[in-house]
């Protein structure tokens, strides 16, 4: 098995964080598509610039995590200022608290302080401190020899304290749980070997006598692309490409055309993968900002050619003598993440759209935007100092040195690997020990699916916070709400106390080699037979609900508090389900993905909470909350399972005389009447006989 689909299966069906490396054009991008269309679990992706996230499907890191700008300092002090500054609603708290499976793109680009923040985050709004990253599984994507962090001067002597190096792999999160190193070797970009080895060898900062002398037969400082040949420059900094292109441009004699790009929506300007105002003229040399979606496809990312034709919707780009290209506008969507609560699925939202044709000036760009691109024929200048990696990634751009033109010479001491990235590259592992790994991490993340499903200490935890809350604010709820939220915390832990024990039977099934498969599902049987009655009745508990507050913000919290607890639940009461009949991991994550939240509506807020001075009738308030201690004592029953405080206040307000009536109160549906109707109603009669009152219910 190739290391592609090692980690292909570790991606799929093991739990552990990865770092998917690979020298440039070995497929690291083709994985992450492939990875998209193919994982059942709730995934983002994310990179640390617009444009990186933009060619990855995905949105940016700081906007995803919604992180400052600033340094993280991985201090007690740091973290709360970290915490305090997220602007973290509900809506994205919920994303984070559904992910599975995190991917960072380019992360040669990530600072290690940007990775603790990314791990502290996660930790606290997934309420798992313990956990790096809270628990999700990371994919880490990139290759260390390319572009390197960005950190200043000053926010490093502050940051050093903390790091030996900006580099994500010495971050503090890495450190305590290093990911599965896995490297992709086969090459698709180069084919001739002497080449592959030339790129190897800057890649290492090895470059031997011999490939010196290679590069510098491709020196020519005077060269000077011939208009028939499809060469575009590569440049060290912005100003030098955009002087290039408009200098060019302007040699060609004609109409100028211009063109406005469409956008819709929230499109931040910053991540604009071309040019808002296009301008173009017949004879323009111009390179290819997209893939071709048709088949078969006649353009490429990267591919550059002529402008031919320009007419009012289409322009035709000559690429060669024979093959012309209509092209017409494309669209890049902004990528944002919704969490939809009645299906606990992550949901990619498309934020805005930028339309325009897919084409830019290929003159020249710069070796930070060519990362990813492909070109037969490149003139490299690398005049100006070059940041670690530049020269790597400028010159594995290209099919072939045949390709490649220098305007200046390439000295040894420009190709600079730092030594940190070479120790942390020492780290890789053969493919025979990746795939023991992966058979041994597919089996113990499958154990982890199954525990999860007997885990009750994140709903538990829920439960806490909600207790501690009513008990804060217990003078803006009515009576029966602290009861009612002590009773499902008990209830809770009485349904753990038992969990834990099956999730022992669970791991001693799973040390047996191999598993004993008839019987696993037997004790999941067994278990659902046991669970499903005890969370049937939490279900029924709250829906229930008795809690009433006149405060319209403890209402907010009290009804997510409560839809959260209900939503996890049945959860569980679902897998449990369909998992005695198929244990295994792709069968969790299908069953996990055809959840639908059932119906339920809680509302805690009244615009005033009632009291029983506001009653019409307070004698019949408390002669029927009489009555419904009669039913609870016996039984055992929290009073709110038979008549809430709402409920008591409806009947002795509105005077309902039958059934039919009963059923519009509050609190009653058809089984609750059946049950209790009849001695409230008796209770109900007898007063208004004596009062010679009638029914209230048409007012």
């Amino acid at each position: 098995m190739d290391n592609n689909q090692i980690a292909f299966d570790f991606a799929l069906h093991t739990n552990r964080n990865l770092f998917i490396t690979g020298k440039a054009g070995t497929g690291k991008t083709t994985f992450l598509h492939r990875l998209k269309e193919a994982s059942g679990k709730q995934m983002a992706v994310v990179a640390p610039t617009g444009v990186a996230a933009i060619n990855a499907g995905g949105t940016t890191i700081h906007s995803f995590f919604q992180l400052p700008l600033s340094p993280f300092f991985p201090t007690p002090e740091g973290k709360k200022d970290l915490i305090a500054k997220a602007r973290m609603r509900s809506q994205r708290r919920r994303i984070l608290q559904e992910l599975e499976l995190l991917v960072i793109d380019e992360i040669s680009m990530v600072r290690a302080d940007l990775l603790d923040a990314i791990d502290h985050t996660l930790r606290y709004y997934r309420y798992r401190p313990n956990e790096p990253f809270g628990g999700v599984q990371v994919i880490f994507i990139g290759d260390m020899f390319q572009l390197s962090p960005v950190v200043k001067d000053d926010e490093w002597e502050l940051l050093s304290q903390f790091y030996p190096s900006p580099y994500f792999f010495h971050s503090l999160v890495i450190a305590q749980r290093p990911p599965v190193y896995i490297e992709f070797e086969k090459i698709y970009r180069q084919t001739n070997a002497d080449f592959i080895r030339i790129l190897n060898e800057v890649r290492n900062d090895s470059l031997c006598a011999e490939s010196l002398q290679a590069l510098e037969r491709r020196y020519d400082p005077s060269f000077v692309p011939p208009e028939e040949d499809n060469y575009i420059t590569l440049t060290t900094h912005n100003y030098k490409a955009d002087l290039i292109n408009s200098e060019e441009l302007a040699k060609i004699k004609g109409k100028t055309y211009v063109f406005d790009a469409e956008i819709e929506g929230a499109y931040p300007e910053k991540s604009f993968p071309t040019e808002q105002r296009l301008e173009l003229k017949i004879g323009a040399k111009v390179m290819f900002l997209k893939n071709d979606t048709e088949m078969p496809r006649r353009f490429f990312n990267g591919k550059i050619g002529v402008v031919d034709t320009i007419d009012d919707d289409r322009i035709t780009v000559r690429c060669g003598e024979d093959e012309l290209i209509d092209v017409e506008t494309a669209v890049w969507e902004d990528i944002r993440y919704t969490a939809d609560p009645s299906t606990k699925q992550i949901e990619e939202k498309v934020a805005g759209r930028f339309k325009q044709y897919p084409l830019r000036l290929a003159w020249a760009i710069t070796i930070h935007k060519s990362q990813g691109l492909t070109f037969d024929k490149a003139v490299i200048d690398a005049g100006q100092a070059f940041a670690p990696g530049q020269v790597y990634v400028a010159l594995s751009r290209c099919r072939s040195l045949e390709g490649v033109v220098l305007l200046s010479k390439i000295h040894p001491e420009s190709i600079h690997t730092n030594r940190r990235i070479v120790e942390y590259g020492n780290l890789k592992q053969s493919g025979g020990l990746l795939e023991k790994q992966l058979d041994e991490s597919r089996k113990n993340y499958r154990l982890d699916l199954l525990l999860s499903v007997f885990d009750f200490s994140f709903v538990l935890s829920l439960s806490d916070r909600l207790v501690t809350k009513i008990r804060e604010a217990q003078k803006s709820f009515n009576e029966e709400t602290g009861t009612y939220v002590e009773s499902l915390r008990k209830e809770l832990g009485e349904i753990q106390a038992v969990a834990v024990k099956f999730q022992t039977q669970l791991r001693f099934i799973f040390r047996q080699e191999p598993v004993d498969e008839a019987y696993l599902l037997a004790r999941l049987e067994a278990s659902e037979a046991f669970f499903s009655p005890k969370l049937r009745h939490l279900e029924d508990a709250l829906r229930q609900s008795p809690a009433v507050t006149d405060s319209r913000a403890h209402a907010e919290e009290y009804n997510e508090a409560v839809q959260d607890i209900f939503s996890e639940l049945m959860l569980k009461k679902h897998l449990l389900a369909r998992l005695k009949e198929d244990a295994s991991i792709d069968a969790y994550f299908d069953a996990k993905n055809r959840f639908k939240l059932p119906d339920f509506k809680v509302n805690a807020y009244a615009a005033a909470k009632t009291t029983k001075s506001d009653l019409s009738f307070p004698e019949l308030y408390y002669l029927l909350a009489e009555e419904r201690n009669k039913i609870c004592e016996p039984l055992d029953l929290p009073i709110y399972m038979v008549a809430a405080s709402k409920t008591l206040y409806e009947m002795a307000e509105y005077l309902p005389q039958n059934e039919d009536e009963l059923l519009q109160i509050s609190g009653f549906g058809p089984a609750k009447v059946e049950k209790y109707g009849s001695a409230f109603l008796s209770v109900i009669g007898q007063y208004c006989e004596k009062h010679h009152l009638e029914s209230r219910m048409a007012k």
